[in-house]
């Protein structure tokens, strides 16, 4: 979260600030219903406009005598008065969270605790809010610095002075505090950290402090912010930066060289560079080709030994040495500083990207050309005013001169009348001017508009007619886009991202501009970003997209992983298949649609949801908002997930939250829904949450009509193959409705529940538990003959991989053969065809070296005579009973296709697996942490590419 204090720039009394910023937080206008109307009206013609106004959902205050907010404004005033040398006695503090984070009126309660204790504010008067309409939820503060009773020495009201006078540390101190006790995200970079076992803050030992010289006022950030576009200061600064190095060695060697103030002069003019006296002090003073001057202190060079002090202890006083200037070539801006800015391993990748480098440049280049003539339209208006304050002045000067040339003209008039009519004739005059300036600037904001709608694509602006004159900052002219407008959607999905914590370090000089990478299945989706220090991977990543992501690194250099546990598991498995073909039936990350299931299945699936979002996600409201709206996304209305909420709560399935905390939370979710579009929302969401909304949809509901065929399909003896009789159909028409989800086609669907069905069979199966293993001995004559034959490595290429529900398939010709389950260090044989089963020994032979088999009697005594084959040693669960087999040659275990004829029908039922002897299973999060620990990125060997996969998986290269 980030608190702020919110200056008075307005300079108001005390009665009005009070009284102003009272009925602001209690009821605040609105603000975004209007940008809103038309789309709301199209898609939602019942929905409320109160749910996207500036809404207040929570107040309270403290230390006042009434309850009423209009008679504590008073109370305040007054109070506030009660001392006269305070300037400005209100101050005002505004705390915002994440876009996915809302806290209960409890945990609000409980903030303004921590606060006030910070600021040493616990006996002052103050009022505040939470609002839950913006982009992040927020509260307001408003304190009152006068004691409301305690005396100071001139038997005055008290003025506390918050924080000890370190108001912005107290402030951080509290932030730090507040989320490490309410589990919320931190924000990058915090000046302190909360010590649980000391139960105070402490100062962050990685804290990256900015220097002096580089610090803006925050009235420039915001503006900066507000256009997306760096100030002139933070221009200069970036120049002065770029400079500062350069000058510090031809300084410090004119220095030492030097022994009077004409050398002096002189040898630094030969460089470019002039030395001035400036008040007590002295500077050094540059002038770039482009005719851009830079001033440096000198107390920032040669460790202070030429400041003005220290030279004119060595040299006498100062003395000027008038001579020409020539000057300095320009650098780029910003390429020496992004070269220098240290890189550490606790740095953030926040503070490695620039705001610039989210943006869709489409929209803002258009933006900044829109601005940039919008200035001159608004100089030229500016201009004009001014030239008739000055008619209005001259005819102030002259009116007596006037008024004395009419009365010889028109003697028989008197001077009142004469004074009357050329009063009205020249305000008539100026009236006429002003309504001509007024319309020229109505018809050039009418062409520039008309301009800029030409420059863009056609129908990216809302049914709102698009008025440049009303744009102020570069968020104004994103309302007028359309919300299903793809640009719009890149663009506020970039912004919510750019305090993603999925980061591949590696430095890569050869990267000198920030790229944004798009999905190459769907162009109109960001999936990261790059710049020379790595990759920001956003946050609705998958398997195939981070092979995308590995495939812009650079083979030959470190990289180094940060981020999620569930993040870098996916990622070591996208590294591990890298050079495989990997098939990835949801690409296009369709979703399930959930209209039609009933209230029971709705609340189980919430439920589930909800469990899973809490393991990766330790605060309740993240957990329970990304839950209502990944089930909106499948077709869920919000009145059904608020009922289902209640429902959930009332039945003890969730935490509990007050009627309060329950409207405050689907307020917020139905802001989320009803003002931003269902692709956007559904872009939030990685492959893993996508693919647990397919579990609970398979598990809960089907299709009849496409069950019942797929029912048909895998129970037909004529048709061994699963997809026998099946052709490619195109992919359904992407829904484009707001209200629905989209449909993955039959072929799609058909292959996604059959890998749904084996993953749910082999994880409700339990284990048997491990009896005496009976190790196998080969003869000593298929011993020798085995020691001949060549050692066989498993073909890799032969397969195909598929990724799904945590599980590893492998394909072959659309037909799973054998999987693998990553809770476990097990190999699942589902085909019958014995070259399937002897690729799955191969593999778990490469894997595991010695292996435990289980399962059918003849399936053991298959697995015992293709082990004996390979010389592969295998223990059994338990010993297989005879059953007279057919032979088997090497020959017929790489070509034919033999069916298993089992005695017992109830036989084909039992567990088949190819298991390690140690079944240890290993802690995910620890595996991943070490799998990334000085993790490198090679191209791979000859070496490498003939030997079987590596077993550990602990650092491979690429």
């Amino acid at each position: 979260m980030i608190i702020k204090v919110i200056a008075n720039t307005l300079d108001t009394s005390i009665d009005k600030r009070v009284a102003g910023l009272s009925d602001y937080i209690h009821d605040p206008k609105q603000t975004r219903g209007e940008y809103l109307s038309d789309y709301i009206s199209q898609l939602h013609s019942s929905f409320s406009d109160e749910l996207i106004s500036e809404k207040c959902v929570y107040s309270n205050s403290r230390n006042f005598l009434d309850d009423d907010p209009h008679y504590q404004k008073i109370e305040m005033s007054q109070t506030a008065s009660l001392n006269s040398q305070v300037i400005d006695p209100i101050v005002h503090i505004v705390g915002s969270f994440k876009k996915f984070e809302v806290p209960t009126t409890e945990q609000l309660e409980e903030q303004i605790d921590i606060l006030t204790k910070h600021l040493g504010a616990e006996e002052l008067q103050m009022q505040y809010a939470m609002h839950v309409d913006t982009d992040n939820v927020h509260f307001h503060l408003i304190i009152n610095k006068v004691h409301p009773f305690q005396k100071n020495k001139r038997n005055q009201n008290k003025v506390i002075d918050l924080g000890d006078g370190w108001i912005l540390n107290a402030v951080h101190r509290a932030a730090a505090e507040i989320e490490a006790k309410q589990s919320w995200e931190p924000e990058p970079n915090p000046l302190f950290i909360y010590n649980f076992e000391l139960g105070k803050c402490e100062r962050n030992p990685n804290y990256i402090a900015e220097p002096d010289a580089q610090k803006i006022n925050s009235k420039i950030r915001d503006q900066e912010h507000r256009h997306q576009q760096k100030s002139q200061m933070s221009n200069e600064i970036s120049a002065a930066n770029n400079y500062h190095a350069y000058l510090a060695q031809d300084i410090e060697h004119i220095f030492n060289s030097t022994k009077n103030w004409k050398d002096w002069h002189q040898q630094l003019a030969q460089v470019g560079i002039l030395f001035e006296k400036k008040r007590n002090g002295s500077i050094f003073k540059i002038q770039t080709s482009d005719k851009q001057i830079l001033t440096f202190k000198a107390s920032l060079f040669c460790n202070k030994q030429v400041t003005l002090k220290s030279l004119e202890k060595k040299w006498g006083d100062f003395t000027h040495y008038d001579i020409d200037q020539t000057r300095i070539p320009l650098f780029k801006i910003s390429d020496i500083a992004q070269q220098n800015q240290p890189i550490t391993s606790t740095l953030h990748a926040y503070h490695l990207f620039n705001n610039e480098d989210f943006l869709i440049k489409d929209l803002h280049d258009n933006y900044l050309t829109m601005k940039a003539n919008k200035d001159l339209i608004s100089v030229d208006r500016k201009n004009k005013y001014q030239a008739i304050e000055s008619d209005n002045e001259i005819y102030k000067y002259n009116k007596g001169h006037s008024l004395k040339r009419w009365q010889k003209k028109f003697p028989a008039q008197s001077s009142d009348v004469i004074f009357t009519l050329l009063h009205y004739h020249h305000h008539a005059d100026q009236k006429k001017t002003r309504a001509l300036i007024r319309e020229k600037f109505s018809s050039q904001h009418k062409d520039l508009s008309q301009q800029t709608s030409e420059k863009l694509p056609n129908n990216i602006f809302s049914s709102r007619s698009f008025d440049s004159s009303k744009i102020t900052s570069y968020a104004d002219f994103l309302k007028y886009i359309s919300p299903m407008n793809p640009l719009l959607i890149q663009q506020q999905f970039l912004f919510d991202q750019r305090q993603s914590k999925n980061f591949i370090a590696q430095n890569n000089p050869n990267i000198r501009k920030a790229q944004i990478l798009f999905d190459q299945h769907q162009p109109d989706e960001p999936i990261a970003i790059q710049n020379q220090f790595g990759i920001l991977v956003f946050s609705n990543y998958s398997m195939s997209r981070l092979r995308q992501c590995i495939n812009a690194l650079d083979l030959k250099q470190k990289a180094r992983i940060r981020g999620s546990a569930e993040f870098k598991e996916l990622f070591r498995l996208a590294l591990k298949h890298k050079s495989r073909n990997i098939q990835d039936i949801n690409k296009d990350r369709v979703l399930p649609s959930f209209k039609n299931l009933s209230p029971q299945h709705i609340q189980t699936s919430f439920q589930e949801l909800y469990k899973y979002f809490t393991t990766s996600d330790a605060c309740q409201s993240t957990a329970l908002i990304k839950t209502a709206l990944l089930l909106n996304c499948c077709g869920v209305a919000a009145d059904t997930l608020q009922s289902t909420l209640a429902e959930c709560i009332r039945k003890n399935d969730i935490p509990d939250l007050s009627i309060e905390n329950q409207k405050i939370l689907m307020l917020r979710i139905r802001n989320l829904i009803y003002t931003q579009s269902l692709k956007l929302n559904r872009q939030y969401f990685n492959a893993n949450e996508i693919e647990e909304c397919w579990k609970l949809y398979f598990s809960q509901k089907l299709t009849p009509s496409i069950h019942q065929y797929e029912l048909d399909t895998r129970t037909s003896d004529s048709s061994p193959d699963l997809y026998q009789g099946l052709s490619l159909i195109p992919k359904n028409q992407v829904n484009k409705s707001f209200q629905h989800s989209e449909n993955l086609s039959e072929l799609d669907f058909l292959q996604m529940y059959e890998l749904f069905e084996y993953s749910r069979r082999s994880k409700l199966k339990k284990k048997q538990e491990i009896e005496a293993a009976n190790s196998f001995t080969a003869s000593e004559s298929n011993s020798n003959s085995n020691q001949q034959t060549k050692k066989r490595f498993f073909p890799h290429t032969k397969y195909q991989i598929d990724y799904k529900f945590g599980c590893t398939f492998y394909l072959d010709q659309k037909k799973i053969a054998f999987f693998e389950d990553k809770n476990s260090s097990e190999i699942k044989v589902l085909s019958k065809n014995n070259t399937h089963i002897h690729d799955a020994l191969l593999l778990a032979r490469d894997k595991f070296g010695v292996v435990l088999v289980s399962g059918t009697d003849e399936f053991k005594q298959k697995v015992q005579q293709l082990a004996t084959l390979e010389d592969i040693k295998i223990e059994f669960d338990s010993p297989p009973q005879q059953v007279p087999l057919s032979p088997i040659d090497s020959t017929k275990a790489e070509s034919n296709q033999i069916e298993y004829k089992c005695s017992d029908q109830n036989s084909q039922n039992k567990e088949l697996s190819l298991e390690p002897k140690e079944l240890s299973r290993t802690n995910q999060v620890d595996k991943a942490t070490h799998f990334y620990e000085n993790q490198s990125v090679s191209p791979p060997t000859r070496k490498q590419e003939s030997q079987p996969e590596n077993r550990s998986y602990d650092g491979p290269g690429f």
